[in-house]
């Protein structure tokens, strides 16, 4: 495992702070090595920008034909239940 890269724009971040995005970082995608973090804090919020090793590669899929999104993990839980619990229509 490499070394990550951690770039701090507009402010301090405490260790517990940057240990915690590191986290998050690699909880976001698991199978995929986070190698760079790149924070921009603006008053009480922070901009945060993962760089991993491999990007991830597009998959383009339709949700009830109106909706078209990269990957199934970018929906929120709710998104994802009503994706894996709709019924195709039948027609004869």
């Amino acid at each position: 495992m490499q070394e990550i890269k951690v770039t701090v724009n507009g402010g301090i971040v405490s260790d517990e702070e940057l240990q915690a995005y590191i986290a998050r970082g690699r909880m976001n995608q698991p199978h995929n090595e986070l190698v760079g973090i790149t924070i921009n804090l603006d008053g009480d919020f922070a901009d945060i920008d993962y760089k991993y090793a491999k990007p991830l590669v597009p998959q383009r899929f339709s949700i009830n034909g109106d909706m078209i999104i990269e990957d199934f993990n970018s929906l929120n839980k709710a998104k994802q239940a009503e994706y894996l619990d709709r019924v195709p229509n039948n027609i004869e």
